[in-house]
């Protein structure tokens, strides 16, 4: 089997870079225009809670930096609706490396654009079955954490096949060997691992109708 060359390889990346930010910010654009009832001066101490918990990557495998952001980004998808919450994501998702020149502009657009387009997701996906979080009579229990599950798996799904796809092409590898480096312990560990982490992001959510904003 042939190599692929490294222009080929920068080529590919590029296409993919490109491929989600502009069809990203363009329909980005159009959504914020459409609604920007959603859009208020509260979504700020959003986007200062991400940038904060962004400012501790965790490194991982070939270059990747994990995120221990994704409760609280959960808790903003099922908290605002699904423009707001992929504006903040898109927003707040900061990079230290940005600051550092450790990643190029368009790359950290592209990480930008995937995780706000899985915040995105995952917000619709929750508001789909819950249209308001705080509404009277509150949803049923068995509903919200039902809910916040899908939601999670939705986010996982789209943020997880672009970094794979990504790494694939940057590093040489198959997708189903990158993916399996993504992965912390057994599938199914991780797995229930990480809609735990969606039900804490609705608890998180919990906690900001029941106490306030602050409690974030």
């Amino acid at each position: 089997m042939g190599e692929v060359s490294r222009g080929e390889s920068e080529g590919r990346l590029l296409a993919l870079e490109l491929g989600v930010i502009v069809p990203t910010i363009v329909g980005g654009a159009y959504l914020i225009a459409t609604r920007a009832d959603q859009l208020h001066p509260g979504l700020l101490l959003w986007v200062a809670a991400v940038a904060f918990v962004e400012l501790i990557p965790v490194p991982a495998w070939r270059g990747i930096h994990l995120s221990i952001s994704f409760p609280l980004l959960m808790a903003l998808a099922f908290w605002e609706q699904p423009v707001a919450a992929g504006v903040v994501a898109f927003v707040g998702s900061i990079d230290p490396r940005e600051y550092r020149g450790g990643v190029t502009l368009l790359r950290a657009i592209f990480n930008r654009a995937q995780v706000a387009l899985s915040v995105f997701a995952a917000s619709a996906v929750f508001h789909a079955f819950v249209p308001e979080f705080a509404q009277d009579p509150p949803p049923a229990w068995w509903i919200l954490i039902g809910a916040a599950m899908l939601a999670s798996v939705a986010d996982y799904l789209i943020n997880s096949a672009m970094v794979t796809l990504f790494t694939s092409i940057r590093v040489g590898l198959p997708p189903a060997a990158v993916l399996k480096e993504l992965r912390i312990g057994r599938s199914i560990e991780f797995f229930i691992s990480y809609l735990g982490l969606g039900v804490l992001g609705l608890i998180m959510a919990v906690f900001v109708d029941e106490v306030g904003p602050w409690s974030l």
